[in-house]
């Protein structure tokens, strides 16, 4: 299993206005778990009331960091 954090950012509009949803959480994704399985999980966590909403920000990465960064030239 790779854990990724998975970050997404719905709106949806609601009467003359809008209204917004952002979500960031670590999730655990089996091999072969694709970013569109990923997505779909996000959208289905934030229940019905969001369902048809818009996707204004969308990232699933790695959580992890290399281990050797290298030195930063300037």
């Amino acid at each position: 299993m790779m854990e990724f954090l998975v970050i997404l950012t719905l709106n949806q509009p609601v009467g003359s206005d809008f209204r917004q949803i952002t979500i960031s959480q670590i999730v655990k994704a089996s091999p072969g778990s694709t970013r569109v399985g990923l997505l779909s999980w996000a959208i289905a966590e934030l229940g019905e009331d969001w369902k048809g909403s818009n996707v204004l920000f969308f990232s699933a990465e790695p959580n992890t960091l290399p281990t050797s960064l290298g030195a930063v030239k300037s």
